[in-house]
């Protein structure tokens, strides 16, 4: 049996987490508008977001940069580490980045641990805006390839749950490449704009972000309630699964 390497679980949960905590770090620093924050306005701590954006940097990062450079599933479908991985591994260099300026330069003055200067955030996320910008455009070529070509696929029917829909591909390829990457390549497209203080595209990136973070976390979490059913349902049939029932 071939060995079946599942990153998508982590590597999700971990993007649609990093994509629902970064606008809400960034209206607690800010004070910018945001409904459903479901954290207290007077919550703001410097170090316990760097100790937040570093754990999800420290489990992507790896994770990321072995399934890009591995291609782990190569063997079934060549083009699904290229689409997850490679975005989530761009994803993870901008973590890793943000956390160490966010505990080395975040703070205005010595001794304000639990402050961060906005104006010293903005100027320093300038060339960012770039690598979002860009990372939106890679997202949205993703997006339309997913839809274009149903890269997702369907689930199979021994997977739970999702499997009673894996007849009609469609709809996972439609939520795949609308309600995940193409909402979140938006709010990567409206991100210099939002740096710069603009409250419509502000508002854009805050919902595209949140509403594709939960799809992704969601969707991620449960694929480790299906994927162990899945496997479980063919080792009591007897079958070697290998990587013909993988999907990501």
């Amino acid at each position: 049996m071939n060995t079946l390497i599942m990153y998508n679980t982590t590597i999700g949960v971990i993007a649609g987490l990093a994509l629902m905590l970064v606008p809400r770090f960034w209206a607690l620093v800010t004070g910018a508008k945001a409904p459903l924050l479901l954290m207290p306005r007077n919550s703001m701590s410097r170090s316990g977001w760097v100790a937040a954006l570093g754990a999800l940097a420290l489990v992507l990062y790896p994770l990321a940069l072995i399934s890009a450079i591995v291609h782990p599933l190569h063997s079934e479908k060549s083009w699904i580490d290229t689409l997850f991985s490679e975005p989530s591994l761009i994803l993870a260099a901008v973590l890793v980045s943000a956390t160490w300026w966010l505990a080395r330069a975040g703070r205005p003055v010595a001794g304000e641990d639990d402050v961060v200067d906005t104006n010293r955030m903005r100027a320093a996320l300038v060339p960012t805006t770039w690598i979002i910008w860009w990372l939106g455009v890679v997202l949205v070529f993703c997006a339309a390839a997913i839809v274009r070509f149903e890269a997702v696929g369907g689930a199979p029917e021994a997977e739970p749950i999702t499997g009673r829909f894996g007849q009609w591909p469609a709809l996972e390829n439609l939520f795949f490449g609308i309600g995940l990457y193409g909402l979140a390549a938006l709010g990567c497209l409206a991100f210099p704009s939002a740096v710069r203080g603009r409250a419509v595209a502000w508002q854009i990136m805050y919902w595209s972000w949140t509403l594709a973070g939960l799809g992704f976390a969601i969707f991620s979490a449960l694929n480790f309630y299906t994927h162990t059913g899945l496997l479980i349902n063919f080792h009591e049939l007897g079958n070697d699964p290998g990587f013909d029932i993988y999907r990501w």
